[in-house]
């Protein structure tokens, strides 16, 4: 087994039940919605300090999100999971970088699609985290934290939203 890069365990600050994962998770996409709104009039340009625009981050993190939609739902079912290429993350200066089909596109996403993506993305995922339940020898490769199950997958995209929250708030001060 692929040894992770980063310890898992840090992503229990983001609740320890399911429950406390769910309502962190609503609040994590509360408070990136409302970061993304606040950014229409610098949205295709690139943040002080970041190579994304606004419109960058918000892509990136519906392509982040709606993948492990489907993960989650894969996990939670009596599926059988397949082993994965177990290929860890890359990091540059620290910092993790995003996987190559994870990357937004060049313009990425205009701001006339972001009322209807977030909204179908949103449903989709609390849909997916409200079948959430603590099933630990069900679980995926993720290429920093190893092996995780559904659990985590969630824990990991609401440290994931707080995490662009935060790049996005600082750039706006930059």
């Amino acid at each position: 087994m692929t040894q992770s890069l980063q310890d898992p365990a840090v992503l229990l600050a983001m609740g320890r039940t399911p429950d406390e994962v769910r309502a962190r998770l609503a609040a994590e996409l509360d408070a990136f919605e409302n970061e993304l709104r606040a950014r229409q009039a610098d949205w295709s340009r690139p943040q002080a300090g970041r190579e994304w625009s606004p419109a960058q981050e918000a892509e990136h993190v519906l392509l982040i999100n709606e993948g492990i939609t489907r993960l989650v739902g894969l996990l939670m079912s009596e599926r059988e999971l397949r082993p994965l290429p177990q290929t860890p993350g890359v990091l540059k200066d620290g910092k993790r970088q995003a996987p190559a089909h994870t990357l937004p596109s060049a313009e990425g996403l205009a701001w006339d699609e972001l009322d209807s993506r977030w909204t179908q993305h949103r449903t989709r995922l609390e849909a997916a985290a409200a079948q959430v339940r603590d099933v630990p020898e069900r679980t995926m490769w993720h290429p920093f934290y190893g092996e995780l199950d559904a659990l985590n997958w969630l824990r990991m995209v609401a440290g994931h939203l707080d995490s662009h929250r935060r790049l996005l708030k600082r750039s706006a001060g930059a």
